[in-house]
């Protein structure tokens, strides 16, 4: 019995002085920092880089009048969700005419032109005037030109709104696509709330608000 006892005993032994040389800590190594590896550091040192995105810079259009002669604006699209607005073409615009009118005085209108026309009601705003443009697509792609509901009329006393009618005078319509080189000289019916202020043209699909271009208006 005192010879299995001391056959058990002496392994026990052997096995913990093993385990302790195992488990040992050098006095070098007493107190020092934990080392991060190289991955770890570039990890930390160096930040993710936010992605690049290239937004549309928005551009107001050009200012003219009668006497300014011809003056450029930028015709584009957008994707299907309606963003990545890019411009396609381009487009020149020049003011020929500008006439106040009265109701009868733009049925007179009418009757040199139409032969047959609903009698002109009273303006909605105050006063109605007629505006002639030449449009021409200057690009080098097909540009739609969509004014109705895109001419906005403004004063130092009144806030923007939409001048734009259903009155024609007749005569060639602005609105449609206009291919490269082709030019149209067409007739707006407004309808304002006073003479004088300004008419700007918002139908380019540009999302950042900007007019194409801005029509000064005479005050007589």
């Amino acid at each position: 019995m005192r010879a299995y006892i001391r056959r058990a005993v002496v392994p026990a032994v052997v096995l913990s002085v093993v385990l302790l040389t195992g488990c040992g800590v050098s006095d070098s190594d007493e107190g020092a920092a934990p080392q991060k590896s190289s991955a770890a550091e570039a990890a930390v040192d160096e930040p993710a880089q936010e992605p690049s995105e290239e937004g549309h810079t928005p551009t107001p259009g050009p200012s003219l009048g009668l006497a300014s002669g011809h003056r450029t604006f930028s015709v584009g699209e957008t994707d299907e969700y309606g963003e990545n607005y890019k411009v396609t073409t381009k487009m020149s615009v020049r003011v020929l005419d500008v006439k106040y009118m009265t109701p009868t005085e733009l049925d007179d209108a009418k009757a040199l032109t139409l032969a047959e026309f609903d009698k002109t009601n009273e303006s909605e705003h105050g006063q109605y005037l007629t505006l002639t443009l030449m449009l021409e697509n200057v690009g080098d792609a097909p540009a739609k030109i969509t004014t109705y509901g895109m001419m906005k009329w403004q004063d130092a006393n009144h806030a923007a709104q939409d001048a734009t009618t259903l009155e024609s005078v007749g005569g060639p319509a602005l609105d449609r696509t206009y291919v490269p080189g082709q030019s149209v000289i067409g007739v707006l019916v407004l309808d304002v709330a006073a003479k004088g202020g300004t008419v700007s043209y918002y139908g380019t699909n540009d999302p950042s608000g900007e007019p194409a271009f801005v029509v000064t208006l005479p005050i007589a």
